[in-house]
């Protein structure tokens, strides 16, 4: 059992690229807009924690995945996983983690360049207050470090 961060996000959409820049800057996997890597990565009875841009009415949110009832999800577009199709394949290919949580971050707008102010500022928030959570799982983050990481990188594709 390995405790896994995997962000997610599409570097080009503006604020979707805030779980794959928060991954490169903690030094976590980022599967970029590539669910079927972060797949690949997912071993059986891990604990795996996504962080991605989500469309909710909070501005961010721990959420723990059901992974119990994940039988019948539904895939429509085969370029692009959410956490939980890539939850429901893990299942299905007998690689199912012990515990899957997702660190929802509210976008403001999903065009280039770059990750909003607001945005910025609820990661910020987010780590905050899921730094004690994330210490449980052995997980520790320089927040101000971070910050400052995905300030610079958040107006540029790949670097």
């Amino acid at each position: 059992m390995a405790v896994k961060v995997i962000g997610l996000g599409n570097r080009l959409y503006g604020d979707d690229a805030i779980g794959s820049i928060t991954a490169e800057c903690i030094g976590a996997l980022d599967a970029e807009a590539n669910g079927f890597q972060a797949l690949t990565f997912i071993q059986k009875d891990d604990i795996v924690i996504f962080i991605d841009a989500m469309m909710m009415n909070e501005e961010f949110g721990m959420f723990k995945i059901d992974i119990n009832n994940l039988e019948d999800i539904e895939i429509k577009d085969p370029h692009r996983l959410s956490p939980i199709q890539i939850m429901s394949l893990a299942i299905k290919s007998e690689n199912a983690p012990k515990e899957a949580y997702i660190l929802g971050i509210k976008p403001e707008k999903m065009d280039w360049p770059g990750i909003s102010k607001e945005v910025l500022n609820r990661i910020d928030l987010a780590l905050h207050k899921y730094e004690e959570f994330l210490k449980k799982f052995g997980i520790i983050i320089d927040i101000d470090k971070t910050i400052q990481c995905i300030k610079e990188k958040s107006d540029k594709p790949w670097i």
